[in-house]
Order: structure tokens, then C-alpha cells, then sequence
């Protein structure tokens, strides 16, 4: 995990935003010179994309947002902007503290809300509400949203677009489509997860003078980025060899041969230098015929599997692509996940097989790879209540089992039992197919084997697994994945 550059890629919630706020006040500088700030950086992004012409709506609210907005009013008519309009979710003699100071200063006339009519090609820009929304919107404002979005024009929100919760990415009722979201200080969680991710468009964020060195933060999330696991890679060296650089045995099933030969290719692709497949008797022809690159060995039952384990080079462990589920399956991932010398990958259908009795055998080594529905069924299981904040849950989850969580998504939840979350961004929607988390299952356990750490593993696995889709693109399928691992590999080193 870096450590040089420990802000680069740092995410704050709201509740840190807030923080930091106040002490920067309290040491630094005034509430209103960090608004001004702000609105000096909105100006000029505005300044440099669009003409003095342009029909411009500046939408405020009552907190941060809107006084924001108000300076952003300002300078833009004091600089030469010629239509613009003014309007505000409340009178203007019932605004308070630094937004009723921004307010005062300019001489525009401040229009109710409800006057808001907008053609197509205007500017709109939208500071209504802040980040920490927690109730839904509903009645007046709610149709007002509804009409934003309904027109084509161009929207530029602060800090987060209205409606959006900057905590979790979920729309609280409405929110508005904003074709780009500038922030200040760090990114949100709500920036990056969807529904948020989408409705933000494209973030700009800049710094209004809060310094997080100076206040002495201590981040806990980041976003993905090669920056934070890059120097931990496990590149090999002149000394190295096969049995250095890691053994994973992958437990397969009779009928689903494909995903745990996907993910066998995943593994060897990204480095590991020996892979075993257990497969049952009845389909040990099928794996033995189109897998060179794997040593095939019979499990059929906790007594093929205790022998096999006697190889102590064996390091990794990967159950559950394409494992099947029953007890017979249940009893190999007991046995698997009994054992303190290796760390051990739980993948699909080792997700589905009685997750609670799993969970009672706490094991800080083990790795559990979910998606979203797989992820609600286990937190079924373990009687934690669903909610529409995923962050949160994950935590709730490693806090409960002491496991680490690989929440798959089109933004990846990535949570550590030591308290650090990546949330990665770094993604396809051409990889919704299927056996694309087999893969993504085998590069984590391959890259573990090399003696990757594990949060870092999961980070630099699913950013080139993600970085490959995007290159790819349309007609991805699973069997694509595996053989574009060097490319991306070659342009990481």
C-alpha cells in the first residue's frame, strides 16, 4: 500500500469532509474565503468552456452549495457574462452564516425556484443540495429535477449532484443528471458508485486550501489505482523460478468444467508458477485434456483432499468456480478453510453452500468473492440487514466473519479486515458475461500465491481485469481475459 503519496487517491466521506471543514476554519482560514474558493474554481471552468452569451441558470439552495453558487453568479456577471439567472430554493433574508454573505454581495436579482423554466442549450448550474442527504426528495423540488432532466442543456453541479447521497451513490427520490460534478478536497464515495458514479458525469476536483497532511488525516478509503499497488507487484527476477513463484491448488466440480479452467488461466497468466486442479474422478478426462498448464490430481471426497494438501509448496487455495452444491462440497470448504498455512479464495458456489456454517470458522486468510445478488443471500444468512449503502454492509461483513471482501460490481467494493477499502472504477460493461469472475478469481489467488499481500492482490487483480474489458470491449467474452494479462502486464512495468 503506498505510502509516499497517501492522499493521492484518498476518499472522504461526508462525515471526514465535514471534519476537515472545521478544523482548516478553526486553524487555517475562514468558512467564507473556502466558499470564495470554491467559486473562484467553478467560475473558471465555466469561463474556459462557454461564451459570455450563454444562457446560464444558477440554482442555490440553502447550505455550502448554494454559496458556492452565489460567488460563482458573481463573478461571472462581474466578468462580462450577459444572461444570467438567479434562483433559490428560499427567500433571500432567510439564508444564514456564509451563504447569506455571498448572497448579499452580489446585485442579481434572486428568484424563487418555482419561476425556473428552461429551454434547450441553456447552462445549467446546480447548486440546491448538499452531499449528505439522507431523506427523500419529494413535492415541488422533486418536479423541478424531474424538468432538469427532462431538457437537453449541459449541467455542471457542485460538489455532488443534487439528490445524490455522497455516502452510499443512492438517489434519494430524484437526483439530477449532471453532464460534470466539480468537488473539492477528494472524491466522495458517491462519485464512484453507482447510481451516483452515472449521475455525476464527469468529476473535476480540485483543492479550495484544505491541506490533509497538515490536519494530519488518516485515510481509510481510495480509489483503485496502479498507484497504490504497483511497487508491492510480485515481478519475478533473475533467481526466481516455478516453485518461487507460487503453487494454488483450484478444487473443481463435475459438471461446470469451464469456470475452474478460467480461472486456472487467470492464475497462470498473472504469474503463478504452479497450479494443481482437484477435480472428481468422473471428469478427470475432461480436465486432463485441455489444461497443460495444470498438474491434475482426483478429490473426490476430505480424504483425496487431506493427501494432496501434504505438498507443503501449496500456498493458495481457490474453491468454488463451478464447484457445485452440496454437503459433500460444504465438507470441502470446511476442511479448506480449517487450514491456518494458506490462504484460501471463496468463490461462487462456495458462497452458496450453508455461507453461515462457513462463517462460523473465522480465518483472517481467507478472501470472499462475491457479486451483489450473491452478496444479499450471504448477508441473509448472516442476519445483517440489506440496505442501499454497500459500503457500509461490506464493513459490516468483515467486521462479522473476519474475512476480506471482494464485492464485485460495476464499482468493486475491495475491504480489507484490517480497515482499508479501495473502491475501484476501473471498469467494462462488456464484463457482464459469464466466466469473467472465474478469471478475475484466478488472478487474485495467482497473484496471492506469488506473495502479494491480499488487500493488494485484490486491488492490482481487479484493476487489470477491468483495464483488459476496456480494451477489449464489445464481443468479450471470459476466454478473452487470460491472454491479454501481458499486454496490460508489459505496460504496468
Amino acid at each position: 500500500m503506498l505510502k509516499k503519496n497517501i492522499y493521492d487517491h484518498t476518499v472522504l466521506t461526508c462525515k471526514d469532509h465535514t471534519d476537515l471543514d472545521k478544523k482548516t476554519i478553526k486553524k487555517f482560514m475562514s468558512g467564507y474565503k473556502l466558499m470564495e474558493n470554491a467559486g473562484k474554481i467553478i467560475f473558471e471552468i465555466i469561463k474556459k468552456k462557454f461564451n459570455k452569451n450563454k444562457n446560464i441558470k444558477i440554482l442555490c439552495g440553502s447550505g455550502n452549495n448554494g454559496g458556492d453558487a452565489f460567488i460563482v453568479a458573481k463573478l461571472l456577471k462581474e466578468n462580462g457574462f450577459k444572461n444570467i439567472e438567479l434562483f433559490c430554493l428560499i427567500t433571500k433574508n432567510k439564508l444564514k452564516g456564509d451563504a447569506k454573505l455571498a448572497a448579499e454581495k452580489i446585485n442579481i436579482n434572486i428568484q424563487n425556484i418555482s419561476n425556473l423554466k428552461i429551454t434547450k442549450g441553456n447552462l445549467i448550474i446546480d447548486g440546491l443540495l448538499g452531499s449528505g442527504l439522507n431523506k427523500n426528495i419529494a413535492g415541488n423540488l422533486k418536479k423541478i429535477i424531474e424538468k432538469i432532466n427532462s431538457k437537453n442543456h449541459y449541467c455542471i453541479s457542485i460538489d455532488i449532484p443534487s439528490g445524490i447521497n455522497g455516502d452510499t451513490g443512492e438517489i434519494k427520490g430524484v437526483a439530477v443528471k449532471s453532464d460534470l460534478t466539480i468537488t473539492f478536497t477528494k472524491k466522495k464515495p458517491g462519485h464512484l458508485i453507482s447510481p451516483g458514479k452515472e449521475y455525476s458525469g464527469d468529476v473535476i476536483v480540485k483543492n479550495i486550501g484544505i491541506d490533509l497532511k497538515k490536519l494530519f488525516f488518516k485515510p481509510r478509503i481510495y480509489e483503485n489505482n496502479p498507484n497504490i499497488w504497483k511497487k508491492d507487484f510480485p515481478w519475478p527476477n533473475q533467481n526466481s523460478h516455478k516453485y518461487t513463484r507460487g503453487f494454488t491448488l483450484i478444487i473443481c466440480g463435475e459438471k461446470i468444467t469451464g469456470a475452474s479452467r478460467l480461472a486456472a488461466r487467470g492464475a497462470a497468466r498473472i504469474g503463478c508458477g504452479l497450479l494443481c486442479l482437484g477435480v472428481p474422478k468422473k471428469s478427470f478426462n475432461i480436465y486432463a485434456t485441455e489444461n497443460p498448464i495444470a498438474l491434475i490430481e482426483t478429490i473426490d471426497d476430505e480424504a483425496d483432499l487431506k493427501n494432496i494438501l501434504k505438498d507443503k509448496r501449496i500456498n493458495t487455495i481457490l474453491i468454488g468456480p463451478g464447484l457445485g452444491v452440496n454437503k459433500k462440497k460444504l465438507n470441502l470448504i470446511l476442511k479448506v478453510i480449517k487450514d491456518k498455512k494458506r490462504i484460501v479464495v471463496l468463490d461462487a458456489d462456495a458462497l452458496k453452500n450453508n455461507f453461515k456454517k462457513i462463517a462460523e470458522k473465522s480465518n483472517s486468510e481467507i478472501i470472499v468473492t462475491p457479486h451483489y445478488g450473491e452478496f444479499s443471500k450471504i448477508l441473509k444468512n448472516l442476519k445483517i440487514k440489506k440496505t442501499n449503502d454497500n459500503l457500509s454492509l461490506a464493513k459490516k461483513f468483515v467486521k462479522k466473519t473476519k474475512y476480506n471482501l471482494l464485492l464485485k460490481g460495476n464499482s468493486t467494493i475491495i475491504s480489507s479486515n484490517d480497515g482499508k477499502i479501495v473502491i475501484n472504477t476501473n471498469s467494462s460493461p462488456f464484463l457482464a458475461t459469464g466466466g469473467s469472475g472465474d478469471v478475475l478469481a484466478g488472478m487474485i489467488t495467482g497473484l496471492i500465491a506469488q506473495g502479494m499481500k491480499i488487500f493488494e492482490s485484490c486491488c492490482a487483480a481487479t484493476w487489470i481485469h477491468g483495464e483488459i474489458a476496456k480494451k477489449l470491449g464489445p464481443g468479450l467474452i471470459a476466454e478473452d481475459l487470460p491472454d491479454m494479462i501481458p499486454k496490460i502486464l508489459k505496460k504496468l512495468k
